[in-house]
């Protein structure tokens, strides 16, 4: 009987996988022939699980802001499969995510591939389904092979709400035929373009911080297997050959020796598949291992081999496109070449997949030693007033699985705010996060004041060192605290009676969601220009104040206060009489009633989508308040007298070089009308007849002393003499105005050399943030740009006749990650000039 059931089984399995199709034969065309939807690539995933389900898992993990499923396949041998908890628990084992048994070496290597992170670089999807077969066919001789020494975990598209975008717009210009002209409408795609998600972020620069909520499900998955190795697909210019590892420098120093040199092993054996085809490619250019929040960079400070993959094509790829040497690519090639890849990574590891192993677990050995560490210990100082910024960081370090303790007794260490070594005793509430942890190298990566650069020429930005990043105070110490403790998690819980009114000290982001909440809810709010004082409670400038009798209309008021308030954590402060201790009364004139803005934004073809989508999704998930998005060609259909603030995000405005539509814009101001112009907007902004905002400052240097021109194979090096990469700022900031409310400090990300000559007295203007001499904090500048990064404005405001006009000359909310500018875009919304 038990040799018939085993017959049984066998038939049935082998029945099975005679039926499995291949992409071709599933689709009704060859992979790379027709641009295949995101739906139809799924439905092949689960044709295959179907057919072959002892070697293949698909798992739901999520979806995406528009309702999209985002999968992963678990695919491997049928032992494997069937024992994949097992494999998952040993494996976090040997990361020593889990201490609850010894591991054991004995198991497959994990290789993790993902594909699509950009919606119109869409090869890699496509090769992702013959990547599937490759891996299934029972015809192939090296599959059991792969599958018996490793396990792949295929992610087919991480951005379907991108992938759609664009793959809806393509197959809607392209003809029977598809044309190669460069100049064809087929390579011209219309704003924002598929490479984004729903809210226009490019998730490739958002593993870190998981702003998105598809960034926030795939690492949620990825942190519970902790892969060995990380394979990135994506696709470049139509121009540029395929490019693998190893990658360029920087790389950063903690990345391991065991790291660099198998991304040499892997390049080399990708090589020499490519040479036998003589496919081109280049190595160790461009493509560095820096930026934290990458595919490649993610998974390598959290122990993997992280590798970026890009061949040709992108948005102008199409099916195909003539290049500069009048060949053809086709999205055939492209994603045969993705594919090759994908398959020569899995054979090479499979080679190598108990040496894999053992590194990986060498990998957190040495973390949990603290041999991965530049500093023993990170503390973050508690202040009550920064509480909320504090609960903002303690869900970034959940999120990215880093431990966090509260401690006891002295440190010693760098202090970040003033450069120097101080001491410090540690307070109840002061948050301790140890160097020697399984996430060891990311939290070295993500804490560390400045990170040591081999080669100035990098991707991205240079720093992003989190206290800057939270606007807190911290000390980074090379010793270890002695005793650790679990860190408070009190939660504020409020009830009210029938005060005279309620008062909420404006302290951090969650004052501003709290607001907005209650003025969405029609609650009259009213805030002090002055600090005041109740009760022994001392309340700073632009706290709220919320009275009793003024909301006796509001259904349910008490309820929804007390709700609003718990939900936000904010604590209610009940006041028995509108006569304060310190400060002007609730009936000063100087405690002012705020109204609902209304709120518009410019948005569409001109503008940097990226920007457009940090506000829209600042608005739309994060402030929770209402904001009207309009074409920039429709500037004039908006019906200004219903508008109270408008937004101008980074881009061109062509409108506001038209004269006409410049003075119809300054009556709105003058009327009381707001605008909030960010970035390149400032510029444009300013030179509109009405502003008073002077010209972008220019440095002081002698052009006749510029020594001989150099070489022209250093033209790349010596322009980053004049550049600025990414690099945080101190910012001296007017504490009394309203755009600073709730503000200690401010550091803030200069990208660029825009800095501002000071209003001068009487001009209307209002210099809230500027930069003083030896002001960087972090980050690369290049020599000659540093002497212009000095005694300038960044944050300023205008009054212009009674409206004002707000300038934000660097992104404070840059990718959405920024935490400290959060406040600072709420007190534009809701304090400056409302």
């Amino acid at each position: 009987m038990k040799l018939t059931a085993l017959f049984l089984t066998l038939f049935i399995a082998q029945l099975g996988f005679a039926q499995l199709k291949t992409p071709e034969q599933f689709l009704g065309y060859p992979v790379g022939t027709k641009v295949t939807p995101h739906w139809k690539i799924i439905d092949y995933y689960k044709h295959v699980q179907e057919h072959a389900p002892s070697k293949m898992k698909l798992q739901s993990y999520g979806q995406s802001n528009e309702g999209r499923p985002l999968y992963v396949a678990f695919v491997s041998s049928e032992k494997n499969i069937s024992n994949l908890e097992k494999i998952r628990s040993n494996n976090l084992r040997l990361a020593k995510v889990l201490t609850d048994q010894n591991a054991v070496e004995q198991q497959p290597a994990i290789v993790w591939m993902s594909y699509n992170v950009h919606g119109n670089e869409i090869s890699s999807a496509e090769a992702s389904m013959l990547t599937l077969y490759d891996l299934m066919n029972p015809g192939n001789n090296k599959a059991s092979k792969w599958l018996d020494k490793t396990l792949i975990i295929l992610d087919p598209c991480l951005n379907p709400d991108g992938t759609e975008r664009y793959i809806n717009w393509y197959n809607g210009v392209v003809g029977k035929n598809y044309n190669p002209s460069t100049f064809a409408r087929e390579r011209n795609e219309p704003w924002p373009g598929g490479r984004y998600n729903h809210y226009y972020f490019d998730l490739n620069r958002d593993w870190a911080w998981q702003t998105q909520a598809e960034s926030e499900q795939r690492v949620a998955i990825y942190n519970s297997w902790y892969p060995h190795i990380h394979v990135d697909f994506h696709e470049q210019g139509v121009n540029s050959p395929y490019y693998f590892p190893p990658a360029a420098e920087p790389f950063h120093e903690v990345i391991t020796p065991w790291q660099r040199s198998f991304q040499g092993v892997i390049g080399k054996h990708n090589a020499a598949y490519f040479d036998e085809r003589g496919w081109l490619y280049f190595t160790k250019e461009s493509f560095d291992l820096f930026y934290p929040s990458y595919g490649d960079t993610y998974p390598t400070y959290s122990g993997a081999i992280g590798m970026t993959y890009e061949q040709a094509g992108n948005t102008a790829g199409g099916l195909g496109v003539l290049t500069n040497e009048l060949d053809t690519l086709t999205l055939v090639d492209r994603a045969k070449h993705h594919h090759a890849s994908g398959i020569n990574a899995v054979d090479v590891v499979a080679d190598h997949a108990d040496e894999v192993v053992k590194e990986f677990k060498k990998f957190f050995t040495d973390a949990s030693e603290g041999k991965l560490s530049s500093y023993a210990t990170y503390v973050i100082k508690h202040k009550e007033s920064e509480q909320s910024k504090i609960n903002a960081l303690r869900v970034l370090l959940q999120k990215n699985g880093i431990q966090y303790y509260a401690g006891s007794g002295a440190v010693k260490g760098y202090d970040y705010a003033s450069k120097k070594e101080t001491s410090h005793t540690l307070a109840a509430k002061d948050l301790v996060i140890p160097g020697s942890q399984p996430k060891a190298a990311l939290i070295r990566v993500l804490f560390e004041p400045e990170a040591k650069l081999v080669d100035s020429i990098t991707y991205d930005i240079t720093s992003w060192s989190i206290p800057y990043v939270y606007g807190l105070d911290a000390i980074a110490s090379r010793s270890n605290i002695g005793k650790l403790t679990a860190y408070p998690t009190d939660s504020i819980k409020n009830s009210v009676d029938n005060s005279y009114a309620y008062a909420v000290k404006w302290e951090g982001f969650s004052s501003a969601q709290f607001a907005a909440a209650l003025l969405k809810a029609k609650v009259q709010l009213k805030i002090s220009e002055e600090p005041f004082a109740v009760n022994g409670t001392d309340f700073p400038r632009g706290s709220l104040i919320i009275l009793n009798q003024a909301n006796s209309k509001v259904q349910g008021f008490k309820e929804l206060l007390v709700s609003t308030a718990n939900k936000h954590q904010v604590l209610l402060h009940q006041v028995k009489s509108g006569i304060v201790d310190k400060g002007k009364d609730f009936g000063s004139s100087k405690v002012r009633s705020i109204k609902a803005p209304k709120v518009v934004m410019l948005a569409g073809e001109g503008l940097r989508a990226m920007n457009v989508g940090e506000v829209w999704h600042y608005f739309d998930q994060q402030l929770d308040y209402p904001i009207t998005l309009v074409n920039l060609d429709d500037v004039n259909r908006i019906k200004w007298n219903e508008v109270d603030a408008l937004i101008l995000p980074n881009g061109n405005y062509p409108f506001l070089k038209d004269k006409t539509q410049g003075d119809k814009l300054g009556d709105w101001v003058r009327a009381g009308g707001k605008v909030i112009a960010l970035e390149a907007a400032v510029d444009q902004v300013r030179a509109l007849s009405w502003s008073k905002l002077e010209a972008i400052k220019k440095d002081s240097t002698d052009k006749k002393k510029e020594p001989t021109l150099p070489l022209y194979a250093d033209r790349t090096r010596n322009e980053m003499t004049n550049s600025v990469s990414g690099a945080i700022y101190r910012v001296t900031i007017d504490k009394t105005h309203p755009l600073m409310y709730g503000y200690e400090n401010y550091y803030s990300l200069k990208q660029d050399e825009k800095i501002y000559p000071y209003f001068k007295a009487g001009e209307g203007g209002w210099n809230v943030g500027y930069l003083k001499e030896n002001a960087l904090m972090s980050g690369f500048v290049g020599n000659k740009m540093s002497k212009k990064m000095q005694n300038g404005l960044i944050f300023g405001v205008e009054s212009v006749g009674r409206g004002s006009v707000v300038y934000l000359t660097d992104n404070i909310l840059f990718r959405n990650f920024w935490e400290n500018g959060k406040l600072l875009m709420a007190n534009s919304i809701f304090q400056v000039g409302n």
